[in-house]
C-alpha cells in the first residue's frame, strides 16, 4: 500500500483499503459473499431515499446540480444497506442533528483524505483539528451503530428482517472496532463509486 495507509488511516483504520498480505486477503473473503446480486433485489431500501431524492429537485424548471444530490442518496442507500439505518441526509432540515453531524463530517474527513493523498510524501502537511475531530465523529456514529447491532444479537433480539451487512460481518467478529473499521472502508466504496457514475450519466 504503500503511504496509502497513513494517509487513510486516521478515518479508515484497518480495512480492505489500508491492509496488504494475509489482513487484506481476510478483509477481501469477508466482504465478497456480501456483494453477490442477491442481495441487492430487494428493491425496497431504494424506494424511499429515491423519492427523497425527486423531493428535492425543483419543479420550477431553474437548473439544479445532481451531483451532491446523487452524493447524499448514495451516503443514505449505503448506511441503510450497510448499518440497517440510514443517516438521511437527504431530508436536511428534517433530519437528526446527530444523522446531519455524522454526514457533515464524513464529508469533511473525505475531503482531507483526497488532499493528503495527492500530497504524497508530504500528507502530513495536512490535517489538524478540524481532520481530526470529523474523523472522531464517524467514528463514533458508526461505534453507536454497531454497539447497537452487537447488543441487539447479543440479546437475542432481530433488528431487521431484511438483509443487513453489520449483522453479517459481526458473524466473523465481534470486535467492535474492527466491525467500524470495516464498516468505514465499504461505506467509502458503496458511496462516492455509485454517486459519480450516477452524475457522469446523467
Amino acid at each position: 500500500m504503500g503511504l496509502r495507509r497513513r494517509v487513510f488511516f486516521p478515518l479508515f483504520g484497518d480495512g480492505i483499503f489500508t491492509q496488504d498480505g494475509p489482513a487484506w486477503k481476510h478483509s477481501r473473503e469477508l466482504l465478497r459473499p456480501q456483494f453477490s446480486h442477491k442481495q441487492y433485489q430487494d428493491l425496497e431500501v431504494f424506494r424511499e431515499h429515491v423519492d427523497n431524492l425527486i423531493s428535492d429537485i425543483p419543479t420550477d424548471g431553474s437548473i439544479v446540480d445532481l451531483q451532491p444530490l446523487f452524493f447524499r442518496l448514495t451516503l443514505d442507500i449505503t448506511t441503510a444497506f450497510l448499518f440497517g439505518e440510514s443517516v438521511y441526509s437527504l431530508v436536511g432540515a428534517r433530519g437528526s442533528a446527530r444523522r446531519s453531524t455524522f454526514a457533515e463530517a464524513f464529508d469533511t474527513a473525505q475531503a482531507y483524505i483526497a488532499k493528503r493523498f495527492r500530497l504524497l510524501d508530504l500528507y502530513w502537511l495536512i490535517g489538524g483539528k478540524g481532520f481530526y475531530d470529523s474523523c472522531a465523529a464517524v467514528h463514533k456514529f458508526a461505534d453507536d451503530i454497531v454497539n447497537r447491532g452487537l447488543d441487539a444479537q447479543g440479546n437475542g433480539q432481530e433488528r431487521h428482517s431484511r438483509y443487513v451487512f453489520l449483522n453479517v460481518v459481526a458473524n466473523d467478529s465481534q470486535d467492535r472496532t474492527s466491525l467500524r473499521q470495516q464498516m468505514i472502508n465499504i461505506l467509502v466504496a458503496g458511496r462516492d463509486t455509485t454517486a459519480c457514475l450516477l452524475s457522469w450519466t446523467l
